[in-house]
């Protein structure tokens, strides 16, 4: 089935194979129309929205230019390398922990707490077919299309009172913040799983995918100053998620992404899917 879809994304137009995509994945099809939840318009906005610095703000290494040039490289993460390919990268130099990041796409990264225990041999061969893979494809995700892949290593960041990294995600629309996940579980067997709460850390009781997590997180006491952060970062497009994680009292900068999870996992209850689809007010088409 996966050769098949792999196939099939090569070939078929963008809007048959997103429609076909959707179906696919929420056993309902998809209003392009006028789309109402969340998922549907990161649909039309992976097919109808076109902003080149999109593209920017989604390559792993050149946000890091655009954070410098705006200000903002105080929130950066320590930049071990940049590679073109998996044979640049010399493991001997490497601390004992690293993460590495292939820059043009979502989901491909190796987080490494002890490499020790790294079989390279593998992780090279995953790098190397990470590179000769367009994130494009999979789910028409626009703003990954034109990156230039490439490979980083940054620094092996934890929260050592969870012993894992948290990650805080936010839903920003239009320049403003609404909601964020929490997310945790990186390293637990039941894989990633998300608390919602709103500006104000008042919990949402919706998850995404999986069930929310049990691990008790408080508000952080630096948390008036990301949700500062986030706004400031997230410009005025009609959607960005904007990712920061919060070590020892430290804003540090994640990701930015237009199309979480490519508009196919969805909140539960249902009724989420339209509380967040309603902050997303569409712009009009900048392609046909």
């Amino acid at each position: 089935m996966k050769k098949f879809l792999r196939r099939l994304a090569r070939v078929l137009p963008d809007k048959l194979y997103v429609q076909f995509l959707y179906l696919k994945t929420h056993g309902r099809l998809l209003r392009l129309h006028r789309p109402r939840t969340f998922n549907e318009k990161v649909q039309w906005y992976k097919l109808y929205y076109r902003d080149p610095l999109m593209t920017t703000l989604s390559d792993k290494y050149e946000v890091r230019k655009y954070l410098q040039a705006k200000d903002y490289g105080r929130l950066l993460n320590e930049l071990y390398g940049v590679y073109e390919s998996a044979d640049e990268i010399d493991l001997a130099t490497l601390p004992a922990s690293f993460v590495l990041k292939a820059t043009h796409g979502s989901s491909m990264n190796i987080i490494c707490r002890d490499k020790k225990n790294l079989d390279w041999d593998k992780c090279r061969r995953l790098l190397t077919q990470w590179l000769a893979t367009n994130h494009f494809y999979s789910g028409r995700q626009w703003s990954y299309k034109n990156i230039r892949p490439r490979l980083i290593c940054e620094k092996y960041l934890q929260n050592e009172e969870f012993a894992e990294l948290i990650d805080y995600k936010f839903y920003c629309y239009h320049g403003k913040p609404e909601m964020l996940l929490v997310c945790t579980g990186r390293h637990a067997a039941g894989g990633v799983k998300y608390n919602a709460y709103d500006m104000d850390w008042n919990r949402i009781y919706t998850f995404k995918g999986k069930p929310c997590s049990e691990l008790a997180i408080e508000k952080p006491e630096n948390f008036a100053a990301m949700v500062a952060i986030a706004k400031e970062l997230c410009e005025n497009f009609p959607f960005i998620r904007v990712d920061l994680y919060s070590i020892k009292g430290k804003v540090i900068f994640g990701e930015f992404t237009f199309y979480p999870d490519s508009g196919m996992v969805p909140f539960t209850p249902d009724q989420y899917n339209y509380f967040l689809g309603d902050f997303f007010v569409l712009p009009g088409k900048t392609i046909c």
